[in-house]
């Protein structure tokens, strides 16, 4: 009877043997590209600048990759009388795996957002000292410049079996530095109706009197999700 235990028991032992050996290949292999492409689908239902983008990732060594996405915005409900939208995005970035397994991450990305508004709304016109002396229905561009940093964790993970799609999410925090005013319209022009997701931390210049562009700095706040392609 002890031998028989002691049989079950080795073969135990060899069967745990031989169900680590994969996993540990699996866990060692798990991120062996260079060359990654990749989409983040959130863009098309983004809740202020709908957007369309590409991102790649290059692995510069073991630990070390340079990433960079970019994206058209083709649609907006930063205004409610918005009649057109176009701009741009980029957001280069470094990125580091501090894990064994390459599944968790560390992200420092820049970003840069322009986007143009055509707007058919009331302007202010002739401001002064904040007050307008008439308003006026037109048509006119209304052009927006975002700028700062992103820091970011995620973690990815393989979506099937031959390792060539991963999905990763990630979220951090950041600042802007926003910009946005009415675009080559007459001095002392004002217009602020925007739609936005959260108030405005710091106005660096309030009063607008001769149609410069309104100034801000405010807390961000990305997450999102991305479907991965290992290209090679």
């Amino acid at each position: 009877m002890v031998r028989f235990y002691l049989q079950c028991l080795l073969l135990l032992l060899v069967a745990g043997r031989g169900s680590a050996q994969p996993m540990s290949y699996r866990g060692l292999s798990a991120d062996t590209g260079t060359i990654y492409l990749r989409h983040n689908p959130l863009g098309w239902a983004d809740l202020l600048d709908n957007n369309v983008n590409l991102g790649a990732e290059y692995r510069l060594n073991k630990n070390w990759s340079a990433t960079m996405d970019a994206g058209f915005i083709f649609y907006s409900q930063y205004f409610s009388k918005t009649r057109q939208a176009t701009g741009w995005l980029f957001r280069p970035g470094i990125r580091l795996y501090p894990g064994k397994y390459k599944s968790f991450f560390i992200d420092l990305q820049l970003h840069y957002k322009e986007v143009t508004y055509h707007v058919k709304d009331w302007i202010e016109r002739d401001v002064v000292q904040g007050v307008a002396s008439y308003e006026e229905l037109t048509r006119f561009r209304y052009k927006k410049t975002v700028t700062g940093a992103h820091l970011m964790i995620g973690g990815r993970k393989y979506l099937t079996s031959n390792r060539r799609f991963l999905t990763e999410l990630y979220f951090g925090l950041g600042l802007h530095f926003k910009e946005e005013g009415p675009y080559h319209q007459p001095a002392n022009s004002r217009y602020d109706r925007a739609m936005r997701m959260m108030p405005q931390s710091i106005n660096l210049n309030e009063v607008n009197a001769n149609n410069a562009p309104r100034k801000w700095i405010l807390l961000a706040v990305p997450w999102g999700l991305r479907i991965i392609y290992r290209l090679r």
